[in-house]
């Protein structure tokens, strides 16, 4: 399994939904695992149910928990064998109980639970992705992912790139009705299509259901609304996941025609820390567009897409722009661009620019070296702009 379907996975936990939200025990249990990973007091995959796995569920607990919510992590530990990637080892003599519980699924109590499984461990992938301080930050938003609102955090999300209050309304009105009641009519048995966090089931469903001659009909009445809200639905879960980020570091991982140097080095680049970085901080001194100077808020963003770009061009300083978070989002999905002379462009596509700051008058001192990386920029944008991106 990769390591974007375990991210998957692990955004879609099945959740006691009681009171209609999220109980967090599973995500507080797994949280746990990996703060004793970070801490270093989990070294190995064998998770045991003793005071330092109890101590750190708490810790978590105590932040996530709404009212009558109870300190039980003994209930995770065993229902959590039914996710697929967290399985036990009964413990010696305790093999035929552990079954019986399994079948009438019931947990044992706290002090029962250390003498029916000696321990617990995860698939053994996955507990190197829970080593990899890399993926850490990916598999904490994607655990969050199963306490939050997500049709609230699209809204939010689609806010913060500039789409208007109606378009937001009417995408979030056809991704929870009338796109799921297609489905349905097909065997897909989905309520709202916010209730999927799997970029691998959106893409699945979301090509099943634009296959549709019915979905096609409606689509062309509303002027493409429908595909318009699953094409940003799909960006809203790849941004939240960092779905992209997460299958570059594994391309990278795979790639045997790299060093252990030049793969560590790609790796830190990738995530936004390392050499790129610094050159890019060195040269811009603050945001290269608005001149926003404490650089820690700053993230470094390539101009030709990691994806299409070979190693020497990823490591590139001139491939690259320092930028205010609003600007690097924008940036990064084309709805903005730099003509040669570094003035803005800004698409038709982009709703309400201005209140994310961006107005016509911007504009970036660019050297000749900076110019191959904005051509295709420009070339995207202009793709996208025609409705081809």
């Amino acid at each position: 399994m990769s390591p974007q379907q375990y991210l998957d996975q692990l955004s879609s936990l099945r959740m006691d939904r009681t009171k209609d939200r999220p109980r967090p025990h599973k995500v507080c249990l797994l949280l746990a695992v990996l703060d004793l990973i970070r801490a270093g007091a989990l070294k190995g995959n064998r998770i045991h149910f003793d005071d330092a796995l109890r101590q750190a569920f708490t810790k978590r607990f105590a932040q996530l928990k709404q009212d009558n919510d109870r300190d039980n992590p003994e209930f995770p530990y065993f229902y959590l064998q039914s996710s697929g990637f967290w399985h036990h080892k009964p413990a010696l003599g305790k093999e035929d109980e552990y079954q019986r519980r399994l079948k009438d699924h019931k947990a044992p109590g706290p002090r029962a639970t250390s003498q029916l499984i000696d321990y617990a461990y995860l698939d053994t992938p996955l507990f190197r992705m829970f080593c990899d301080p890399g993926l850490q930050p990916q598999i904490e938003a994607a655990l969050f992912a199963n306490l939050q609102n997500r049709r609230k955090h699209f809204s939010h999300w689609a806010d913060s790139i500039g789409k208007s209050e109606r378009t937001i309304k009417s995408y979030a009105g056809a991704l929870n009705n009338t796109l799921p009641k297609l489905l349905q009519g097909e065997g897909e048995l989905i309520e709202s299509f916010f209730d999927v966090g799997s970029v691998e089931l959106y893409q699945r469903l979301s090509k099943r259901i634009q296959s549709q001659p019915a979905f096609q009909v409606k689509d062309d009445t509303g002027h493409g609304m429908y595909s318009a809200a699953l094409r940003l639905y799909g960006q809203f879960l790849k941004d939240v996941t960092d779905y992209e980020l997460t299958n570059d570091l594994a391309d990278l991982d795979n790639d045997a025609t790299l060093s252990e140097t030049e793969r560590s080095t790609l790796r830190t680049t990738r995530l936004g820390h390392g050499k790129f970085r610094e050159g890019l901080v060195g040269y811009w001194r603050g945001c290269a567009v608005t001149q926003y100077p404490d650089v820690r808020l700053l993230i470094a963003s390539h101009i030709k897409p990691w994806k299409e770009a070979d190693n020497r061009e990823r490591l590139d300083p001139f491939n690259g722009l320092l930028l205010v978070p609003n600007l690097d989002k924008v940036f990064d999905r084309q709805f903005i661009s730099f003509d040669e002379s570094g003035r803005i462009l800004i698409s038709s596509h982009l709703e309400n620019p201005a209140r994310l700051g961006i107005h016509k008058n911007m504009i970036i001192k660019l050297d000749d070296s900076h110019q191959q990386y904005l051509a295709h920029h420009r070339e995207c944008y202009r793709e996208k702009m025609a409705g081809r991106g």
